[in-house]
């Protein structure tokens, strides 16, 4: 129970990031954000999205893997594969 808990935890705060950092409108989905068919998803989103991520879970992402972090799914199983 814990384990589903926790994931709960982390789908909620990863999906307020993305809902702050790339702007979304109220009752807009953020699991379907995706760099290239979000508007609001630009180099700069990119940048901030990587930096709130690291402060809201205490992790560092390295360049190679911060390119990889092209969608919401992307970046949650980055997380999971961390143990998030």
């Amino acid at each position: 129970m814990l384990r589903r808990e926790t994931m709960e935890s982390t789908e909620q705060r990863l999906q307020a990031i993305f809902r702050a950092v790339l702007e979304l409108p109220p009752g807009s989905d953020p699991m379907t954000a995706a760099q290239g068919q979000t508007a609001t998803w630009d180099s700069m989103a990119h940048v901030s999205l990587v930096a709130a991520i690291e402060a809201e879970f205490g992790v560092t992402i390295d360049a190679g893997d911060s390119l990889s972090l092209t969608s919401y799914e992307e970046t949650r199983q980055f997380l999971a594969d961390l143990g998030e």
